[in-house]
């Protein structure tokens, strides 16, 4: 629909029978309004179009910056699947490996206590507002939905029997 009313602005001083030429600048104010109003139509404000950060913490943080945003974490484990150490914090918990952060994992305990921020912008899992503020997954795996903003994956576990969330990650989409 947005389409047909952009072409039809475009398309309507070629349709004037009037013997008068319109001013340049009258026809081309109706026109931007038009475009600008549709540009800004196709997405919601809220849409995420970069992972930068999850819980306050990016991957291209270093070990010594996660200590100095974070502070002293609670404890600190070995993460079995990827042969790295993981840093728990109360509000979040951080993979490193080689000095730096390779993933950032949010369970939902943690997001009900302390807020679910990626990009410093709170979202709610169990409500129906992923899509505005996501969009459509990249895929859907068996537990859980994966987004991808270049190289950089975000991805929202479920369970598989209740459909709840029971955590998310944001990690290097070409690392796993």
């Amino acid at each position: 629909m947005n389409m047909i009313i952009l072409l039809l602005s475009l398309l309507s001083p070629m349709l004037d029978a009037s013997p008068q030429k319109p001013d340049s600048a009258a026809v081309l104010a109706p026109q931007a309004q038009v475009v600008s109003s549709l540009l800004y139509a196709t997405r919601p404000t809220s849409y995420l179009d970069s992972f930068d950060s999850l819980a306050g913490v990016s991957l291209d943080t270093t070990q010594e910056e996660l200590l100095l945003i974070k502070g002293t974490p609670l404890h600190i484990a070995r993460d079995p699947w990827l042969d790295c150490l993981e840093y728990q914090y109360e509000d979040m918990s951080a993979g490193v490996y080689a000095g730096q952060v390779i993933y950032v994992h949010v369970a939902p305990h943690q997001a009900r206590l302390y807020g679910l921020l990626i990009n410093g912008v709170k979202i709610e899992p169990e409500k129906d507002v992923l899509r505005e503020v996501l969009g459509t997954p990249y895929f859907m795996a068996e537990d859980g939905d994966v987004y991808m903003r270049g190289n950089i994956a975000l991805k929202i576990y479920r369970n598989p029997a209740t459909g709840t969330w029971d955590g998310i990650d944001l990690f290097d989409g070409n690392s796993s």
